[in-house]
């Protein structure tokens, strides 16, 4: 999802620097003028604006926070957004180790999966000061077509976690009364929208033998 987000904010006309474990990840991005860094650190050193699309928590402390991490080069004046799905307490740890040297931090978790990634159409939610979002929104718009302020440091994170907590318990629930009134397939549907990510039809059988108890 990063490169695809990455992509659409350098469509937008804004000169980008890129980093990547994998080189080859930002092809298209340095082929469209985006400039290569070696590291994080150097990524926030020749940037205004930071953005960072992890795994998770254990990720984004690594290249934040990290040796040759994104603070090491921030200044005062600069912005980081986390889009990344990411601990609310690890961005406020971020946030509070870095405040008093004027350095921005957001959070700003997405939600419209790889497709919404690629063709800009995401939900994104900003916890943090509201005069840097509103200062960073036409970025912003550039990566996803519905950006939201939501509160404090940390509330972006906690809208995103909210959010997929509900649709897990919804198509649980879902698939369990399916299941009691005998409509077991529909297990099978609801595990793949729930990206579960196993292959074939005894894969499935048995990812769902493993989630559900019958």
């Amino acid at each position: 999802m990063g490169a695809s987000m990455a992509f659409n904010c350098l469509r937008g006309g804004n000169d980008m620097v890129v980093h990547d474990i994998r080189r080859e990840a930002a092809t298209r991005h340095l082929e469209a003028g985006a400039q290569w860094a070696d590291t994080p650190r150097e990524v926030a050193a020749a940037s205004d604006v930071v953005f960072t699309s992890l795994p998770g928590p254990v990720e984004v402390e690594a290249v934040s926070l990290g040796e040759d991490g994104i603070m090491s080069g921030m200044e005062a004046g600069k912005t980081y957004f986390d889009l990344s799905t990411s601990s609310p307490t690890l961005i406020r740890q971020i946030h509070d180790r870095v405040a008093a040297q004027g350095i921005n931090v957001l959070d700003a978790p997405v939600s419209g999966g790889p497709a919404g990634a690629s063709s800009g159409r995401l939900a994104i939610w900003v916890g943090g000061d509201k005069a840097v979002f509103d200062q960073h929104k036409a970025v912003l718009d550039s990566i996803g077509d519905a950006a939201y302020y939501v509160g404090p440091i940390g509330s972006g994170a906690v809208a995103k976690l909210v959010h997929n907590c509900a649709g897990y318990i919804v198509q649980t629930a879902l698939a369990e009364a399916g299941d009691r009134r005998g409509v077991r397939r529909i297990l099978h549907q609801l595990r793949v929208r729930c990206g579960l990510g196993v292959d074939g039809p005894q894969g499935a059988d048995e990812c769902v033998q493993r989630v559900f108890v019958f």
